[in-house]
């Protein structure tokens, strides 16, 4: 997701270790607060999609280390669930947050024509749906993990965040960006492959992380996370057209809500 005046396209997606360490580096600069010595960007988002698992699990790692040492210390369960969730906003400086957010404002009115819904997303003031959609994120995720222990605790949310950033490709590829000159046309049109690649690395990491907490909750959760991607993909795109930079973030949310619902709800402590 770089601007077209920061973006130097190579020839073709990366072809070696080093080219791909060098595409996780740039797209971790965009999707955290980690300021990396990357240059100009070499690659659009769709030339090095399997990077996002894992740049998800990354952040869901750092969360989860979170939680475990705040509850494994303190013992206090919602404590433990804020700060964590808490972590994972300040990582990522809120940016699928604030997706949903202006998703939620665009798509919340009834009656509203295409075109004034992406006026409002465009509008950088929060207004009540906004509002709403982020606290209701917040409470559910931290409600969510408030049940598990600190080392299930850790592996959900590594795996949470792994495979709700890994949908993100769907919609690129199902979709049209809606609008010329926003975020979502600059990632560039990803092929077939890499999009159900990466797909797959993200629930196959799910489910290889829960497995250990049951082969059931190890295969639900996954594809309950992926049928939420997608319904919610079909959902906003019939309603604005395509996708925008900030509906990828509604997407990610909501995958990662899916997933935390259902693990919660499958596994005890």
């Amino acid at each position: 997701m770089t601007s077209p005046n920061e973006y130097q396209a190579p020839q073709g997606p990366p072809s070696s270790f080093d080219e791909w360490l060098q595409a996780f580096k740039e797209q971790a600069s965009f999707f955290t607060g980690l300021k990396l010595d990357v240059g100009i960007p070499r690659w659009q988002l769709a030339d090095v999609l399997p990077v996002l698992p894992f740049i998800g699990a990354a952040v869901g790692l750092a969360s989860g280390l979170v939680f475990a040492v705040v509850q494994s210390v303190s013992g206090q369960d919602w404590l433990a669930a804020v700060l964590a969730v808490g972590a994972a906003v300040l990582i990522t400086r809120a940016l699928h947050e604030d997706g949903l957010a202006d998703t939620a404002d665009g798509l919340g009115p009834h009656g509203v024509a295409p075109e004034r819904r992406l006026e409002i997303m465009r509008d950088s003031r929060n207004g009540t749906f906004g509002v709403l959609a982020i606290a209701f994120s917040v409470l559910i995720k931290v409600a969510c993990l408030a049940q598990f222990g600190s080392a299930t605790g850790l592996v959900v949310l590594i795996a949470a965040h792994a495979l709700s950033r890994a949908v993100i490709a769907y919609p690129l590829l199902a979709f049209s960006p809606v609008q010329d000159d926003g975020l979502g046309v600059r990632v560039g049109k990803p092929s077939d492959n890499d999009v159900w690649l990466t797909i797959g690395i993200g629930v196959a990491l799910a489910f290889l992380l829960l497995l250990g907490k049951g082969f059931f909750v190890a295969l639900l959760a996954p594809v309950l996370t992926v049928a939420a991607a997608w319904a919610a993909s079909h959902w906003i795109a019939k309603r604005l057209g395509g996708y925008t930079g900030d509906t990828l973030g509604a997407v990610q949310q909501t995958a990662e809500i899916a997933f935390l619902v259902v693990a919660a709800l499958f596994i005890g402590g």
